[in-house]
């Protein structure tokens, strides 16, 4: 039983304030976790406005976050449930709360205990149960469990999958965007704890159940429906692995890769999966874009459901000053190194004349193959590919994520680390003879 706290919200009755060192016996794993985690989301306000703005909760400038483990409450005092935490949000007149029920490892959450906290939540005013495990879901809206949906009339239900609360986290660290050396510290070690295997939190590592048939349906011509099961939980899991590939780059480069997204996106989930699913059927492909400081351009990965292909892109700039094409290509093919028989060149033409793309290899054997039909023509931009066809792998949900997270990295070493973008060249000084008025 925890201890009694003076100040504590009127609905409780015993509660601890969660701790990042908490002194809970050691048989109970999850509260531990539960109570680390509470503490950092308290004490780490870039932390907690990511995880409140997944919700649909805005975090205001003017807050206060209170965070409780081993909460009774005066409603439930001969009832055998506890709670692993309670999160209070403080915005002047206005209160957000929600209880939290963790599980960790291959521990997955139990209908009935989540609807004895839905009841709880209701009796106590609280306006959320969260759910933190393992089990992915496609956003935090939709929960792994089946409740009855009289339940959910007063109280929402949201989830977290411990996998997305660690690579918000490290994102976190690796794009500087906390400016407080012990925040800073806080989540650094939080990050450290997390990627420990005791812990029982695990990564991202396979797309949501439907995905072979999802595949298989699209290949063979079938246009799914954008609110059917398996699309939802295929949106659901390229949403995660987007992050995941942000982390992924970051961590190979030493430098942050920023996920693009439009502002529409970002201030509201449901924008990106309406678009990210009409993409999907109409395209019968899923795309996401990154940006790197000092990188020549964004990188553009892209996955081709029909075709089962995997796709990496870059887009540069063709130099203005250089007047044929046979030139333009060569500033381009200079930069690159390695003929990966994988990588082609596209290059972008004025007005409507058709991409033209070519093999890599072949072009430094005759680079006029990449000319348009209008031979008077120059192109504006080039885009370098990275082509991928796995095969059956494609379909497979744990060998789709290792391959495609295999060739975003193979091009990045093969491209984005050497393309360089073009600039004009500084301008020359003006002679005096230039200069001189001409004589009427």
């Amino acid at each position: 039983m925890g201890g009694v706290l003076e100040n504590l919200p009127d609905m409780l009755k015993y509660g601890e304030k969660a701790r990042l060192f908490p002194t809970i016996n050691e048989s109970n794993k999850e509260r531990r976790i539960a109570s680390a985690f509470l503490a950092v989301f308290s004490q780490v306000p870039e932390f907690s406005k990511i995880l409140f703005k997944s919700l649909g909760v805005t975090q205001h400038k003017r807050f206060s976050v209170e965070v409780y483990t081993e909460v009774v409450f005066h409603s439930d005092q001969d009832s055998k449930d506890r709670p692993d935490g309670l999160i209070i949000l403080r915005q002047g007149q206005q209160q957000w709360s929600a209880l939290i029920e963790a599980k960790i490892g291959n521990a997955s959450l139990e209908v009935s205990q989540v609807e004895r906290y839905l009841e709880l939540a209701k009796v106590n005013k609280i306006d959320a149960v969260i759910t933190l495990s393992n089990q992915f879901v496609p956003r935090p809206s939709i929960s792994p469990l089946s409740v009855n949906r009289r339940l959910l009339r007063n109280v929402d239900l949201f989830h977290w999958s411990w996998g997305w609360v660690s690579t918000k986290c490290k994102l976190l660290e690796i794009e500087n965007l906390i400016d407080d050396e012990e925040r800073t510290y806080i989540l650094r070690e939080f990050n450290r704890f997390v990627d420990h295997p005791s812990t029982g939190m695990t990564a991202f590592t396979q797309m949501g159940p439907g995905w072979r048939e999802l595949v298989r349906d699209v290949a063979a011509g079938a246009i799914p429906q954008r609110t059917s099961p398996v699309v939802e939980n295929a949106l659901g899991s390229w949403f995660e692995e987007q992050s995941d590939i942000s982390l992924l780059i970051s961590r190979h480069i030493g430098k942050p890769a920023k996920l693009i997204l439009p502002k529409s996106h970002e201030e509201d989930m449901n924008n990106w999966f309406r678009e990210a699913g009409d993409l999907l059927i109409s395209e019968k492909r899923l795309e996401a874009q990154y940006r790197i400081d000092d990188v020549a351009g964004d990188i553009v990965v892209e996955s081709y459901l029909a075709r089962k292909s995997l796709s990496v892109l870059m887009r540069v700039t063709a130099p203005k000053d250089k007047q044929s094409t046979k030139a333009r290509l060569n500033w381009l093919l200079r930069m690159l190194k390695e003929d990966d028989e994988r990588l082609s060149i596209r290059a972008i033409w004025p007005g409507r004349a058709q991409d033209t793309q070519v093999k890599l290899a072949e072009l430094r054997l005759d680079p006029d193959k990449i000319q348009c039909e209008n031979k008077k023509l120059v192109p504006n931009h080039f885009e370098v590919l990275l082509v991928e066809v796995p095969g059956q792998r494609f379909s497979g949900a744990k060998t789709f994520i290792e391959d495609l997270e295999r060739v975003v990295i193979e091009f990045y070493d093969l491209v984005g680390q050497s393309l360089r973008p073009w600039q004009p060249k500084p301008p020359k000084p003006v002679r005096e003879t230039e200069m001189e008025e001409p004589v009427s």
